[in-house]
Order: C-alpha cells, then sequence, then structure tokens
C-alpha cells in the first residue's frame, strides 16, 4: 500500500518534468552555407559550436541533380527534450543559382524544419505559420528540350617564372552527364600539360609532363539496394609511360542500406572484371611494349554521419589475373573519423595507405636523376 502511495505522489512531479517547455532552441547546424547569414536572421534561436549544448542537431547533405543543379537533404535530430523527434526536408536548388538565392532558400528550409521545434519551446506563443497560394495558370507542362543532359567545359592554366626557373600548366575538361531515377551517364574528358625549365651557367634541363585522360560510365538501377553498369577508360600519361591504357569494366554494386537512407548512410559493395591493353612508350620492365590482360576490382565504401559525428571508410583495389605471378595488385585504404568526445572536445583523425604491386608499366631503363630528383 505504501508502495502505491509513492507512486501516485511522484507520478504528477514527474509529469511535470516531462512537460517542462525549454525556454529556447538551441541549434548545432551542421552544413557548408553561409552560417553568419542564418545566425542574423534567425534571432529567434540559438546557434552552438558543440552539438552537446544543443537540443536540435541538424545535419544536411548534397548531392547533385539531374538538371545541373543541387538536391540537399536536411535531417533535423531531436536531443534532451526533443529526444525522438526527428524529421527530413528536401531542397532543389536549381542550376546558376546565385550564393544570395542560395543562403535565402537555406534560410526557407530551415524555417519550415524548426518550427514543429520552436512551438514546443516557451516562445511558442510568438511563432506563427503563414500559408500563400499563388494562382496557377493552365498551361501545358514545359518539356526538358535537353532530355536531363548536362554539358559542363573548364579551361584553366598558369605561368610562374624567375631568372633559373619557369613553370607552365595548363588543364581543359569536358563532361557530359545525364541522371534519372533509372540510370546514370557519367562522362568526361580531360587533358594537362606541364612544362618545367632549369636553366642556370653551367646547367639547362626542360622536362614536361602530358597527360590525356576520358572516363565513361554507366548504370542501370535494379531497385533501391542493386545496380549494374559498366566503365569504359582510356590513359595517355608520359609520366605513366602510356601511348595508350584502354580499359573496359562490366560492375554489380550492392547498397546493403537503401537509396532513401543515402543522406544518413551509405555502404555499398562493388565487383567487377575488366579488359586492359596497354600501348606503352618505352619496353617495360618485364620487357613488354604493348600487353593484354585481364583484371578484377573490389571497392568498398561507407560513410555515416550522425550527431556523434561521422566516419568514412574505403577500401579500393585492383588485381591483375596473372596465374604466374598472383601478387600484381594495388590496395588503397582511407579512413576518416570525426568525433564529437565531450562539450569543448573533438576529435579528427584521418589515414590513407597504399599498397601498389601492380606496376607493370614501369619503364625498363628506370628514371635519370633529374627525374627522381623532380619527381
Amino acid at each position: 500500500m505504501k508502495r502505491i502511495i509513492f507512486i501516485i505522489l511522484i507520478t504528477p512531479l514527474f509529469t511535470l518534468s516531462q512537460n517542462k517547455k525549454p525556454d529556447k532552441l538551441k541549434i548545432y547546424l551542421e552544413c557548408w552555407c553561409d552560417k553568419n547569414y542564418l545566425q542574423k536572421e534567425m534571432t529567434y534561436v540559438d546557434f552552438y559550436r558543440e552539438p552537446q549544448s544543443a537540443n536540435l542537431h541538424i545535419i544536411t547533405k548534397g548531392e547533385s541533380s539531374s538538371s545541373g543543379g543541387r538536391v540537399v537533404t536536411f535531417r533535423f535530430i531531436g536531443r534532451e527534450t526533443f529526444q525522438g523527434i526527428d524529421n527530413n526536408l528536401t531542397l532543389d536548388i536549381p542550376p546558376n543559382t546565385s550564393q544570395d538565392s542560395k543562403r535565402k532558400l537555406y534560410l526557407e528550409t530551415l524555417n519550415k524544419g524548426i518550427y514543429a521545434y520552436l512551438i514546443k519551446t516557451k516562445d511558442s506563443d510568438k511563432a506563427s505559420i503563414t500559408y500563400s497560394k499563388e494562382l496557377q495558370l493552365e498551361k501545358e507542362e514545359e518539356k526538358d528540350k535537353w532530355n536531363s543532359w548536362v554539358f559542363r567545359s573548364s579551361i584553366n592554366g598558369s605561368i610562374n617564372g624567375e631568372e633559373g626557373y619557369t613553370s607552365k600548366y595548363y588543364n581543359g575538361r569536358i563532361s557530359a552527364n545525364r541522371i534519372t531515377e533509372e540510370s546514370k551517364f557519367l562522362s568526361n574528358f580531360s587533358f594537362s600539360t606541364s612544362i618545367s625549365e632549369f636553366n642556370y651557367d653551367d646547367f639547362s634541363l626542360v622536362t614536361e609532363n602530358k597527360s590525356q585522360y576520358s572516363n565513361i560510365t554507366y548504370v542501370k538501377s535494379k531497385g533501391e539496394n542493386f545496380s549494374i553498369g559498366a566503365r569504359a577508360n582510356f590513359m595517355k600519361s608520359t609520366s605513366y609511360n602510356y601511348d595508350g591504357h584502354y580499359k573496359l569494366s562490366p560492375c554489380i554494386e550492392y547498397n546493403i542500406f537503401p537509396y532513401s537512407e543515402s543522406s544518413e548512410h551509405i555502404f555499398t559493395i562493388l565487383y567487377g572484371l575488366s579488359a586492359n591493353y596497354n600501348d606503352y612508350t618505352d619496353t617495360t620492365v618485364y620487357l613488354k611494349t604493348t600487353e593484354s590482360y585481364g583484371s578484377q576490382l573490389l571497392e568498398l565504401q561507407y560513410n555515416n554521419r550522425q550527431t556523434w559525428g561521422s566516419l568514412s571508410f574505403s577500401i579500393n583495389s585492383n588485381h591483375i589475373l596473372d596465374f604466374e605471378n598472383i601478387n600484381k595488385y594495388n590496395i588503397n585504404i582511407y579512413t576518416n573519423i570525426d568525433w564529437n568526445i565531450a562539450k569543448g572536445l573533438s576529435l579528427d583523425l584521418w589515414s590513407s595507405m597504399n599498397f601498389d604491386r601492380a606496376q607493370i608499366h614501369l619503364p625498363l631503363n628506370g628514371a635519370t636523376y633529374e627525374e627522381i630528383i623532380l619527381r
């Protein structure tokens, strides 16, 4: 009986503590955006530099859209009083949007997203929501005359010089992409030239590195978790001893998490078999001037963004199918951890390792002393 009376007495106190409204909405915002502008406009909330001090954690993630713009996902994650109250909003930013217009779109989306939390604070009586309905004229839906294709091009260069040294660098790039819900086509073509000249009283040296690169990728979606596709690569490079490197790779990819959860976490496994053909500039250490061979590739990618921080991990590997020497492989491992340990304390750690035993392109004559010094 005493136990029942005790429960009856503390229940109202527990209920009151549960229903107690916070004084103000305290926000921790993760985004590549104009935070100074947002803080200046959103004076009705408090912004914090540490997630442990906030009762609303907002994480944004942007991806390229089929129209050439950006699609930004806003994740609103409640903490403390708002624990368990989570929402998502999506912002579609058109291509060629100015920085001022972009930050106003961010502000508009944040105002919409925080309203559900703002009305649960003591400032709820000061908050209101407005709705405007624009008159829509009846007209036929305009068709995309480009059919979702997006084309981009760029060119840049630099020249630096002094009495005994001159360097020149040129680079150009063209891309043609088409992204829809059913498929993705990506392509880019680039070239670069780097020339360095050294002139001294008794010494003169000119080094020149040229490269051309092209990549075409086609991916067909087979549901939210599975996709198939192919890659085609071409490279011509003086530093890699290639007059031509050709590679075709049919691939399959499986995403453990559905695509709808990509703003939170991604874990993909990609496997492919490749047909390769190399045309070398100079004879290689394996006494080859041309070469055809098969290879296999395996790629793992994991990204996770939460209120405690973020974790990224990737493995990219390529293995040449040579039954006489199975040790011709290349493995690259990358890890990044951003951990909010406690209030005022965070840890940012990254590491990268590369194991390369597949350098079949190395020239037989090796490198000169000057080439080694100049890398």
